[in-house]
């Protein structure tokens, strides 16, 4: 089945944008590709739960909270799909601080050394706020598809994939692209 995995780092306000290069589609496989958030649940799809935003290869369609909406047509090997986000600068996250691990316990695991640090889901969940002025829109080759989320909730988004079956794909987080977007201003993920 589906899980999920997120770049390393993540952005907070502004405009930004990056690309993914469909290698290769198996026609039973499929992928969900978009934006999460750090409490977005990696054993499960993109777009299964409240902290992510996906666009589904099979009939293009939109993923949030694992409600499915039409959104596009669908997208398969050799695509170059875009990814936009824009997110307010007057929000709470927009103004804070990145988190810092300093304060957290030092844990060594298979010599490995991680930082401890608790999801509290349910309550993160409870605290959710819509951001007004704020939205995504998923780009195939070259092409604006239109705005698939507006008003998302307030948080840290990071670059995320969802792969099922044997479907691979690239990355690309700038600052040179294939298709850059002509229609908006923004930031290569990779700023």
């Amino acid at each position: 089945g589906y899980s999920m995995v997120r770049a390393s780092h993540g952005v907070r306000k502004g405009a930004w944008y990056f690309e993914i290069t469909v290698d290769e589609m198996p026609p039973d496989t499929a992928a969900r590709l978009g934006w999460s958030q750090p409490l977005g649940n990696l054993q499960a799809p993109l777009g299964y739960d409240k902290f992510s935003y996906s666009w589904r290869s099979k009939k293009g369609t939109k993923f949030h909270q694992s409600i499915g909406k039409h959104y596009s047509s669908g997208y398969g090997q050799g695509d170059v799909l875009g990814f936009y986000i824009n997110l307010p600068e007057d929000t709470e996250t927009a103004k804070s601080l990145p988190d810092t691990y300093k304060d957290k316990a030092l844990i060594k695991f298979k010599s490995y050394l991680y930082f401890e640090e608790k999801d509290f889901v349910d309550k993160a969940e409870k605290s959710l706020k819509q951001t007004p002025h704020s939205e995504i829109i998923f780009y195939k080759n070259g092409v604006n598809q239109g705005v698939a989320y507006k008003d998302i909730f307030e948080g840290v988004y990071f670059p995320a994939i969802s792969l099922y079956k044997s479907c691979t794909v690239s990355i690309n987080f700038g600052p040179c692209f294939k298709y850059p977007p002509k229609d908006l201003t923004y930031h290569p993920v990779s700023n």
